[in-house]
């Protein structure tokens, strides 16, 4: 039995500059993203041929196949055609957090099976290769309109900054931050489930028609990761000066389409405002998922009671510096 382990992630700054629409046209792409403690695991094992399918899925839905070309869920599909993998065979998988919640979970799902099938296979591979070949998956073979940058924070883990050239190559900058200012980060972080879902293309596909006529808004992003990795480099960057920069993000962000945000998620994000928090955004292309709020930590209690009165869940993230990972169970 085979176990791959892959973290989601929060994206803080840069969001949107990672399509190619922008960044083949604009020199490149930068984003400055974390991976959380929380994860997408797949489990893989020989099928026992004492089952009359051939192929046996359980990930939200079971499926019982006999050709890899006859299952639904299109990236266990593309991922078995594209090692050319015809076995009989189980794949299952676990999630720590609901699809279609902006932590990029289908991404990792993506990183993380390439990795078990490879290990299934008995070939060994680096985690460039499976971020870019699940890069390549996703956008180039099933056409969705994403950038990359969830494939390589899933493989790399930590916090890191992306910079997506317009060859289409990326260049990986590890930041090492203190302890200290780790805690700076997720100890005056609160994040709250909304409820709400919305496949990401729904979003993407409209951000990036627009993405020509949004180009100076997208440069200001862009420049936000530099602003940001240079406030991460001093010593006595507080939260209040962080939960700032992610405000003004998040009021760029919604400016690139319709649906990033609505009157609900604007109501919250005010209530969370109005009770002491300095800046937040929702989680990943936007629509819904996770509300993250940077607030001192005298303000949680009061910022927490009020969204809980909205009906929101509470929720803890810290950050992993962990990417994929794998293990073989004989």
């Amino acid at each position: 039995m085979i176990i791959s382990k892959t973290p989601l992630r929060i994206s803080f700054v840069g969001g949107g500059t990672d399509l190619p629409s922008f960044y083949k046209n604009n020199d490149y792409g930068a984003v400055l993203s974390t991976s959380i403690d929380s994860y997408i695991y797949v489990v893989i094992k020989k099928h026992t041929k004492l089952f009359q399918e051939k192929i046996r899925l359980n990930y939200s839905e079971v499926e019982l196949v006999d050709d890899f070309n006859e299952i639904k869920n299109p990236i266990i599909r593309e991922c078995l055609k594209f090692l050319n993998i015809d076995d009989y065979i189980y794949i299952s998988t676990i999630a720590d957090a609901p699809g279609s919640s902006g932590l990029g979970s289908s991404s990792s799902f993506c990183v993380g099976l390439l990795n078990a099938l490879y290990k299934y296979k008995g070939i060994n591979t680096s985690i460039a290769q499976l971020a870019e070949e699940a890069a390549y998956i996703e956008i180039e073979v099933l056409k969705r309109p994403m950038g990359k940058q969830d494939h390589y924070a899933a493989a790399y883990g930590g916090i890191n900054y992306f910079k997506f050239e317009a060859d289409g190559s990326v260049i990986i900058r590890p930041i090492s931050l203190s302890r200290n200012k780790i805690s700076m980060i997720f100890d005056n972080m609160l994040s709250f489930w909304t409820g709400l879902t919305r496949p990401s293309e729904t979003v993407l596909s409209e951000q990036d028609k627009n993405n020509s006529e949004n180009v100076d808004v997208l440069l200001k992003m862009r420049h936000q990761v530099d602003d940001l990795v240079k406030m991460l480099s001093v010593n006595t960057t507080n939260i209040k000066q962080f939960g700032a920069l992610i405000h003004d993000g998040w009021k760029m962000k919604r400016q690139l389409a319709s649906q990033i945000s609505n009157n609900t998620l604007d109501h919250y994000y005010e209530i969370a405002i109005k009770n002491g928090a300095c800046g937040g955004k929702i989680s990943g292309a936007g629509g819904g998922g996770f509300l993250n709020i940077f607030a001192d930590k005298k303000y949680h209690n009061k910022i927490t009671h009020a969204l809980v009165k909205e009906a929101l869940i509470p929720f803890r993230f810290h950050s992993d510096s962990l990417g994929t990972m794998v293990n073989e169970i004989e």
